[in-house]
């Protein structure tokens, strides 16, 4: 008796099939990358503020917040602009400030300190701070006499801040306020700041 021989299924079914599972699967991924997209795309629509325009702005604000500063400063500050200090010089100046005024209040030793500064700019005398502070010690009558007691002086972070206070702050004097004493050095007088009277320069006629 003959065995009758099985037939083996053909594998173009299976594979049809399978072709069209990921056709199925491609169309729905496609699909929903389609609709992220779309959300995504409205999304900026509704709310057009995107990251870079932002940055953008806060430059742009720090830019005329710059521009304010600028505007705001007192247009006197910029006088000082030229002077320039070595170290030993700053020290000097701090000493006389603080021999001068250390007692008085931060706007009289402030004060001090613009007059050595208005005389480095003033063409009646020296050009600088070292050479302010000593003119006339060689004489009988130095400009400051307390130059001689400098190196026995103790400045505190009271001189210092108020040659900041000059430089970088608001400046008190005249430009033209060169002279300062107790009991007023001409009768072109500023005013007067604790017990300091602060006068300008003389006018030679």
């Amino acid at each position: 008796m003959k065995r009758r021989r099985k037939r083996r299924a053909s594998p173009a079914p299976l594979i049809c099939l399978l072709a069209v599972l990921a056709c199925i699967v491609a169309l729905r991924i496609s699909v929903s990358e389609e609709t992220a997209a779309s959300a995504q795309m409205t999304g900026k629509l509704e709310n057009p503020a995107t990251t870079a325009p932002v940055r953008l702005l806060e430059a742009e604000m720090t830019e005329a917040e710059q521009v304010t500063r600028a505007e705001d400063r007192p247009a006197r500050a910029a006088r000082y602009v030229n002077i320039e200090m070595t170290d030993e010089e700053l020290a000097e100046l701090a000493a006389v400030v603080f021999l001068e005024a250390g007692n008085q209040s931060a706007e009289g030793q402030q004060a001090v300190v613009e007059v050595v500064f208005n005389r480095v700019l003033h063409s009646a005398f020296p050009g600088t701070v070292h050479d302010v502070l000593h003119q006339g010690e060689d004489g009988d009558v130095p400009q400051f006499s307390t130059i001689y007691a400098v190196s026995t002086a103790t400045p505190t972070q009271a001189q210092y801040d108020a040659i900041n206070g000059a430089l970088y702050g608001d400046t008190i004097l005249d430009a033209d306020v060169v002279f300062f004493s107790r009991n007023g050095e001409n009768d072109r007088v500023w005013g007067q700041i604790g017990d300091h009277i602060f006068c300008r320069e003389y006018i030679w006629r």
